[in-house]
């Protein structure tokens, strides 16, 4: 079944960022809350707007959290302090969001990797960029690979691939691209986990909600593993439930009969 990490806990949202400057655990432990009980395996924690204030804010918000709820936290953030600061604060196997090609992120966080063993988002990009078909893709993917089993501990089971959702308006051609290499990378990497940010594919463009759930059907059926997402929208649910069962995946025939037959009738 799909994994979902929740995508609500970020501080580009300013209610959140509000919440983090002024510490209301209150506020940030109910969005925690209904994320966890809409299903969710991991909750994607990002204060990156904080800046300076980055390390000192995820030090006090992941054990105020983890006391709340029983999901893992997914470690969101470009500064190598913060991850530090947040991995340190996570009680078991956080999930480290993300690590790329780039020479200067290979340096500064596969030795946090090394120490704290979280599982890791692999991110398909290096100091070249992102690449522009999908047989670069895997070739990008299978470098950053084998520098990271060379280097860490980690396992296939441990890492997430995510091969970078485009925004429409920006690259109308984004979807397709990301599908052809979702395809490409699976049959690649056969037992790799890849994962999308949802959102990311709407971005600038009117009725996003449309947008986004249309998409998601579309990875369900290219095979996608994981999403973050914000897993509160109307039909978030519906879609993956339908989606699934639609492509034959174990236990979603079941899965759909249970919501099917708790819903309202229809002719």
């Amino acid at each position: 079944m799909l994994i979902i990490i929740g995508e609500l806990l970020n501080s580009s949202r300013r209610p959140v960022e509000e919440a983090f400057l002024q510490k209301n655990e209150s506020y940030l432990v109910e969005l925690a809350v209904k994320q966890e009980n809409a299903g969710c395996s991991y909750l994607d924690l990002n204060a990156s707007t904080l800046l300076d204030r980055e390390p000192e804010i995820l030090t006090w918000i992941i054990p105020v959290l983890q006391n709340k709820v029983s999901l893992p936290l997914s470690i969101d953030s470009t500064s190598p302090a913060a991850l530090e600061a947040g991995l340190r604060a996570h009680r078991g196997r956080a999930l480290l969001n993300s690590l790329s090609g780039k020479q200067r992120e290979m340096e500064e966080i596969i030795p946090l990797v090394c120490d704290y063993r979280p599982r890791v988002i692999v991110s398909c990009l290096d100091d070249n960029g992102l690449p522009e078909t999908p047989e670069q893709t895997v070739g990008l993917a299978g470098k950053i690979l084998n520098k990271i089993f060379n280097r860490t501990p980690l396992s296939q089971d441990d890492i997430f691939l995510d091969l970078l959702v485009r925004p429409l308006a920006i690259k109308p051609e984004a979807g397709r691209l990301f599908l052809e290499s979702l395809l490409l990378v699976r049959r690649e990497f056969p037992g790799f986990k890849t994962v999308a940010g949802l959102s990311n594919v709407s971005y600038g463009l009117p009725r996003r909600r449309v947008v986004n759930l249309t998409f998601l059907s579309n990875l369900i059926g290219h095979g996608l593993e994981a999403v973050i997402a914000d897993p509160l929208h109307p039909d978030f649910q519906a879609t993956i439930i339908v989606s699934e069962f639609l492509n034959n995946r174990p236990g979603a025939r079941e899965k759909f009969l249970a919501w099917a037959r708790s819903g309202p009738k229809e002719d």
